[in-house]
């Protein structure tokens, strides 16, 4: 059965989608905006997407559906996406073209065309093309976001990069975003740079990680050879700074690669991103393990942004994911002591969960969760219009 996920925060009409798709045949995921869309591809195989393009009330832009195309993209250069457009009108729906999208459709739209286009869409498609994404690159704070605008800016250059910052903070996902966004169509070699005996042959983009711990004979082959008149492109990746590459680097390489430096701050630094990412992992666990989620409160929230977490998103992920094996936040802070929440769930809270556990279990599929559940199909309808499912 054919898989699409229908991006859209109005509640009633994913309810609608869900019905007119059913009836042909078509499982349908919900997401009802850009970070719950990402969750959604990296949990379960897609191979269609419908992109609404606003995400809040009062917005009419379709700036954030433009930036969630691009991360779909991203992630899955050979997934359609048909934008789905009402108060942004055709000219952003023909600028989401351009971008990417494969084609779109006006609100409030024909059963019937709508069916066809999506059934033309899939045509040919089959469930092993919705491959296995790379880990998706989460964006809320202002300073991530800055840096990912200038990554994406530079990427369909030739220009050599280094992204900088400490380990598990990120370096390697926006190296894979830029190589994805170059329109490079080979794709990269990633090299170990302590391990490097020999440079590859032609061209193509090199993915150096460690880059400091380049040898001093490997460092003048590699200046040699981004002096040629076609060099390869290199995203150097590293944990020292400007100053560090300095000290470390052939002055000669240095010139070539110090001109522009992406630098990635530690994760405490960043406490949007490190709600975002909970939010994110939380959902994923939750779905690739068929378990509930644990209930995240202000107060935990608190306590995971005064977290150090020495490995960064690492550390991050790995936390998460313990606290929805085990069902509970207890011991699960970066430093091993015990930062369990005195809170008490409510049962609102433990009954949310258990169906929203349940309903990304099946892929938001009404039937067979209320069937799990023991529940009738309006039954669960009611429950997910109360907690806002």
């Amino acid at each position: 059965m054919p898989r699409l996920l229908f991006v859209d925060d109005d509640r009633d009409v994913q309810i609608a989608a869900r019905l007119l798709f059913r009836r042909s045949g078509i499982e349908m995921l919900s997401a009802y905006g850009a970070e719950e869309a990402l969750t959604q591809l990296a949990s379960f195989p897609v191979d269609l997407v419908l992109l609404d393009l606003n995400y809040r009330k009062g917005e009419s832009s379709g700036a954030e559906g433009l930036a969630l195309l691009r991360d779909i993209l991203v992630l899955r250069q050979d997934l359609p996406v048909i934008v789905v457009t009402g108060h942004s009108g055709v000219t952003i729906a023909v600028a989401a073209m351009r971008a990417g999208a494969a084609d779109f459709v006006m609100k409030p739209w024909n059963n019937e065309r709508l069916l066809a286009l999506v059934g033309t869409t899939l045509k040919g498609r089959r469930a092993d093309q919705a491959a296995e994404t790379d880990p998706v690159m989460i964006v809320a704070s202002e300073n991530l976001r800055r840096i990912v605008t200038e990554a994406d800016r530079l990427a369909i250059t030739r220009a050599p990069l280094v992204i900088a910052g400490p380990s598990g903070v990120g370096k390697m996902l926006l190296a894979r975003r830029i190589h994805a966004l170059s329109q490079e169509i080979n794709p990269a070699v990633t090299i170990r740079a302590e391990d490097c005996e020999g440079l590859p042959e032609g061209g193509g983009t090199w993915i150096f990680r460690n880059f400091e711990a380049l040898s001093a004979p490997m460092q003048r082959h590699l200046a040699d050879r981004l002096d040629e008149p076609t060099p390869p492109r290199v995203l150097a990746l590293s944990s020292v700074d400007h100053t560090g590459l300095e000290a470390a680097l052939d002055p000669r390489l240095m010139l070539h690669l110090g001109m522009v430096i992406l630098p990635l701050s530690p994760l405490h630094e960043r406490p949007e991103d490190i709600l975002a990412l909970s939010g994110h992992f939380l959902r994923y666990f939750s779905v690739r393990h068929g378990l509930v989620e644990p209930v995240m409160d202000e107060e935990r929230r608190q306590l995971l942004c005064g977290e150090v977490w020495p490995q960064n998103v690492r550390s991050l992920r790995a936390t998460v994911e313990r606290a929805v094996l085990t069902g509970t936040w207890s011991g699960t802070s970066s430093n091993g002591q015990d930062a369990a929440s005195k809170s008490t769930p409510t049962l609102r809270d433990t009954e949310r969960s258990l169906i929203e556990a349940t309903l990304r279990k099946h892929g938001f599929n009404v039937t067979q969760a209320a069937r799990e559940l023991g529940l009738t199909r309006p039954a669960l309808y009611r429950r997910m219009a109360r907690y806002g499912l």
